[in-house]
């Protein structure tokens, strides 16, 4: 067979009937370049349950109200490029303080304007969400932020009627810094910010803080719901598609037999 013409009398045609998408609940996430903990942490939470589609966008690594507002630039032709062909439950934005400076609104609206209006979420909105889940008004905060950020975060709380009883700050500027904060240090730093708080729960702020694989224990040493951020957003992602996340193992809001706020 020297031509194509010679080829195709030899290729033999077949058919094929096509398959449904996978019966899983399929989000859409886009990160951020810097980010090295969100992936792995939903590795572990998503099972057969879901089906993550992802994609990143730039950012500079610094902890700055202009850079993290910058990142907005990106986040609409990141959504673009998930999965070319296959309709998504709902998006995701995994960046918590740059959806409290660029705005949920606006977050939702570039993750979504070319997909449907699906539903979307950040961490941000997922953490208030979890917040009024499990019935917590009285926030402490575990912040890796600078004064800059952190500022904005605690308006944004105290504007929407959670009173932020105590907030912690490691004042990290640069994000990739944050993935490298120990268990030790976090576990010193609940220490020093929840005894005598008075906080029906703690918010552990960040997707590249490596909290999650901790939160049942100091769940168990503190007696207090923990929040993460990446906890939040896949818990909110699940529920925004009409589904339960079930992660045992991951705390309350990923476990409903966890006691505490009962």
């Amino acid at each position: 067979m020297n031509t194509i013409n010679e080829f195709k009398q030899f290729e033999k045609k077949l058919d094929y009937i096509a398959a449904p998408r996978i019966n899983r609940t399929h989000i859409g996430l886009v990160q951020l370049s810097t980010d090295h903990s969100l992936e792995m942490d939903w590795a572990k939470l998503v099972g057969t349950q879901a089906a993550v589609f992802s994609t990143r966008v730039f950012y500079n690594s610094e902890m700055t109200p202009e850079a993290l507002d910058n990142i907005a630039n990106g986040i609409s032709e990141g959504s673009d490029l998930i999965a070319n062909g296959l309709p998504m439950d709902v998006m995701a934005f995994g960046c918590t303080s740059a959806s409290i400076i660029i705005g949920e609104e606006r977050v939702g609206q570039l993750l979504t304007q070319n997909r449907d209006n699906i539903p979307a979420t950040n961490p941000w909105t997922a953490a208030k969400a979890a917040f009024n889940h499990l019935k917590a008004k009285k926030i402490a905060v575990f912040s890796p932020y600078p004064t800059e950020v952190n500022y904005p975060l605690y308006q944004q709380l105290k504007d929407e009627g959670f009173d932020v009883v105590v907030l912690g700050s490691l004042g990290i500027e640069r994000d990739t810094d944050i993935t490298t904060v120990s268990k030790e240090s976090m576990i010193t730093a609940l220490e020093q910010i929840l005894p005598e708080s008075g906080a029906d729960l703690v918010f552990m702020s960040c997707t590249n803080l490596r909290v999650l694989d901790h939160i049942q224990e100091i769940e168990d040493r503190f007696e207090i719901p923990v929040i993460c951020s990446n906890s939040a957003m896949f818990w909110h992602a699940m529920d925004l598609a009409g589904k339960t996340a079930c992660c045992p193992g991951y705390g309350r809001l990923l476990n409903s037999d966890n006691p505490y706020l009962e």
